[in-house]
C-alpha cells in the first residue's frame, strides 16, 4: 500500500470532487438544461459540442449518452461544416475557464439563434448565458500532486455530462431524477472500486513498473494508448495527460514518455508499449491492435472489466491486465445495434479515466516531475 499512497489519495480526491460538483449544481439551471434538451429531441435539431484538450474528450462522452438516447447524430465543432448550424440548434460547450476558442464560438452560436448550453468554472459566464451555464466547483483547494496540471474540473464535467446525456427524458421531473440516480450509481462504483484496488495492487504496481522505463530519456520508444469507441475517447484523455509526464533541469531533459496519437498506429515498432482498453475485452476492432502489437513485438497491457475475457488472457501473457469494475455486460457493445445501446452509462470509461488519472499522479510523484515540469510543455496560449 505504501507504493500506492499518491494513487488512492488522488482517487479518493478526485471522487470528491464530484461530490462537491454535485452538491454546488444550479439545479434549477440543470431543470432548464433538460427542458432545451428535451424540445431539441422532439424537433430532431443538431447538437454541436465544443471544448479544448481534455474538456473536448470529456463533453464527447456527454455526446455519445445523448446519441444513444435518442438524439440525432451530434457534430463536435471542429466538424460542423459538414452540415453548418441553424437558427434554433444547440451548442454545448465545456471549458473549465470558460475562455479561448470555446467562449468564442459560443457567442458566435448566440448571436445566429443557437440555444448555448456550457459547463465551466468561470461565474461570470452567467451574465452572458444567465439560465443554460452550469458552474463546477470541483475543488474549494486544489491539489497539484493528486491532480498534476489539473484535471478536477475535467473529470467532473465528464461524470456530469454523462450523466445529463444519459438521463434526458420525456419530462423535466423524470430527467432529474435519472440524473441523480446515474450520478449516484458513478459514486457508488467508485467508492467500491477502492476496497477491489486494495485488493489488486500488484497489478496496479505492474502498470507503473510498465511505464517507468519509458519514462527514462535514453529510451526512445513510444506508448500508444488504443481503443475504439468510447474506449477511444478515454485514451484520447490518457494520452493528453501522460504526454505530460516531462522534466528538464538546466535544459537538459531527464525524464520523457514519448506519447504518440492513436493516428500514427501504422508507425509502431518493436519494444514500443500498446496501452490497449475494452471494458468487454472482446471488441474485435481492439482484439486486432493486440494482435497487430504482438506481431511488431510491442509491450502490450490491457484494461478491461474481465480477467477472463479475450483481451484480459492475452494481455496477462504479455505485459499484465488492470481489471477495473464498470461494464456490466460480457458482449461488445460497440459492435450491437442502436437498441441494445439506449441510456447507457459509461461507467467502465468514466471509472478507466479517475484510474489512469490516478495512476498519473503516483507515476509523476514516484519520478518527481512536478505540475511545474509538466505546465512547462503545456499547450501554447496561441494555440487556444
Amino acid at each position: 500500500m505504501t507504493g500506492l499512497k499518491i494513487f488512492f489519495d488522488a482517487y479518493r480526491y478526485l471522487m470528491n470532487c464530484v461530490k462537491e460538483s454535485l452538491k454546488s449544481l444550479d439545479y434549477d439551471q440543470l431543470t432548464h438544461i433538460f427542458k432545451l434538451l428535451i424540445n431539441n429531441r422532439k424537433k430532431r435539431q443538431t447538437i454541436i459540442v465544443d471544448g479544448q484538450g481534455r474538456s473536448l474528450q470529456s463533453i464527447l462522452l456527454s455526446e455519445d449518452c445523448l446519441e444513444h438516447n435518442g438524439f440525432p447524430i451530434i457534430f463536435p465543432a471542429e466538424n460542423a461544416n459538414v452540415r453548418p448550424w441553424r437558427k434554433g440548434d444547440l451548442f454545448f460547450f465545456n471549458s473549465g475557464s470558460g475562455s479561448g476558442s470555446p467562449l468564442k464560438h459560443a457567442q458566435s452560436a448566440k448571436e445566429d439563434g443557437l440555444h448555448v448550453l456550457g459547463m465551466t468554472q468561470n461565474r461570470q459566464l452567467l451574465e452572458e448565458f444567465p439560465d443554460t451555464v452550469l458552474i463546477l466547483n470541483p475543488s474549494q483547494k486544489r491539489n497539484a500532486i493528486y491532480a498534476p496540471l489539473g484535471t478536477e474540473f475535467e473529470f467532473c464535467s465528464a461524470v456530469i455530462g454523462s450523466c445529463i446525456g444519459s438521463a434526458v427524458n420525456d419530462t423535466e421531473g423524470e430527467a432529474n431524477r435519472k440524473f441523480q440516480m446515474h450520478s449516484q450509481t458513478l459514486l457508488d462504483l467508485f467508492e467500491s472500486s477502492i476496497g477491489h484496488f486494495e485488493e489488486n495492487l500488484d497489478s496496479l504496481l505492474q502498470f507503473i513498473a510498465v511505464i517507468n522505463p519509458y519514462i527514462q530519456p535514453k529510451n526512445k520508444n513510444h506508448v500508444y494508448f488504443q481503443g475504439v469507441g468510447r474506449d477511444m475517447i478515454i485514451n484520447h484523455v490518457a494520452a493528453i495527460r501522460y504526454g505530460h509526464l516531462h522534466k528538464e533541469i538546466g535544459g537538459k531533459v531527464v525524464k520523457d514518455l514519448r506519447v504518440i496519437s492513436m493516428g500514427h498506429w501504422d508507425l509502431r515498432k518493436e519494444k514500443d508499449l500498446a496501452i490497449i482498453t475494452s471494458g468487454s475485452g472482446s471488441t474485435p476492432q481492439t482484439l486486432d491492435y493486440c494482435l497487430q502489437a504482438f506481431i511488431s513485438g510491442m509491450n502490450i497491457y490491457g484494461f478491461t472489466s474481465f480477467e477472463d475475457s479475450d483481451l484480459g488472457k492475452f494481455t496477462k501473457r504479455v505485459a499484465g491486465c488492470l481489471v477495473i469494475p464498470g461494464r456490466r455486460d460480457r458482449f461488445s457493445m460497440y459492435n450491437v445495434t442502436l437498441k441494445h445501446r439506449r441510456d447507457f452509462l459509461p461507467e467502465f470509461e468514466l471509472n478507466t479515466y479517475l484510474t489512469m488519472d490516478s495512476l498519473l499522479s503516483q507515476i509523476a510523484f514516484d519520478n518527481e516531475i512536478t505540475e511545474d515540469d509538466m505546465r512547462a510543455i503545456h499547450r501554447l496560449k496561441a494555440l487556444e
